[in-house]
C-alpha cells in the first residue's frame, strides 16, 4: 500500500508540470472549437475563478461570449474581492457546463453523468470605455431577455447605472471541452431530482 500511495504522489507531481489545457481523460476532449464556441454562447452561467496570493475564489456570474473578439465579457460592482483580485492578479479561470442524466453502474465508483463543459483560460481587465460598457451592457440584456425591448420594455442604461458597476473583459488565451455523453437507451439512466434552479413553490 505504501508503494502504490508514492507512485501516485509522483505522478501527481509530473500531472502538475502538465500544460493548463490538458485533459487527463482523452475519451472525454472535445477539440472541436465549433462545439465549444456554441456552449459558450448558450451557458446560462458560469463560474470565475480569481485569486488573491495563494488563495482562491469562486464567483458564479452571467456572461457574454463575443466570438468576434475571442473573449467573455461579464460585470459586477464597483467595489468587491471580485475587482480587488482582478486589479492585482488577471489570470482568471473559467467554466461553463451543462448536466444530463446520472449513469448508474453495478459498482459505486462506475458511476458516471452525462455533462457538457468548457473552461476558459486568460486574463480580465476592466473595462474603461463608456461606450464599450453600456454595449456590453446591452448585450447582457439581449441574451437573457431577448424578449424585453430597451425604450419599450424598460428604460434605457442610464449614466448613474453605469457609476455603479464594472463591466470585465476575459480576453481567452486557452479553452478546453470535455463531454459525457451515452446513448438514450442507457439501462437505469435518470436525471438528478434536485436540479439547480430556483422554482415558485
Amino acid at each position: 500500500m505504501a508503494k502504490n500511495n508514492s507512485s501516485q504522489s509522483q505522478n501527481t507531481k509530473k500531472y502538475a508540470n502538465k500544460p493548463r489545457d490538458e485533459i487527463r481523460r482523452k475519451e472525454y476532449a472535445v477539440t472541436d472549437s465549433a462545439w465549444i464556441r456554441a456552449l459558450l454562447t448558450r451557458g446560462a452561467f458560469g463560474t470565475l475563478g480569481t485569486a488573491h496570493n495563494s488563495q482562491p475564489f469562486i464567483t458564479p456570474i452571467l456572461y457574454l461570449f463575443v466570438e468576434e473578439e475571442h473573449a467573455i465579457y461579464y460585470h459586477g460592482a464597483r467595489v468587491g474581492r471580485m475587482r480587488a483580485n482582478v486589479e492585482l492578479n488577471a489570470n482568471v479561470c473559467f467554466n461553463v457546463c451543462e448536466i444530463g442524466r446520472i449513469l448508474p453502474a453495478k459498482n459505486a465508483d462506475d458511476f458516471n453523468v452525462e455533462y457538457y463543459s468548457v473552461t476558459v483560460f486568460g486574463k480580465a481587465h476592466v473595462v474603461k470605455d463608456g461606450g464599450e460598457v453600456v454595449g456590453i451592457l446591452e448585450g447582457l440584456l439581449d441574451k437573457y431577455a431577448p424578449h424585453l425591448k430597451s425604450g419599450e420594455d424598460y428604460e434605457h442604461i442610464k449614466p448613474e447605472e453605469i457609476n455603479r458597476t464594472s463591466v470585465y473583459k476575459i480576453d481567452i488565451e486557452d479553452w478546453t471541452g470535455k463531454q459525457q455523453k451515452e446513448d438514450d437507451d442507457y439501462p437505469g439512466a435518470f436525471y438528478y431530482e434536485h436540479m439547480p434552479v430556483i422554482t415558485k413553490d
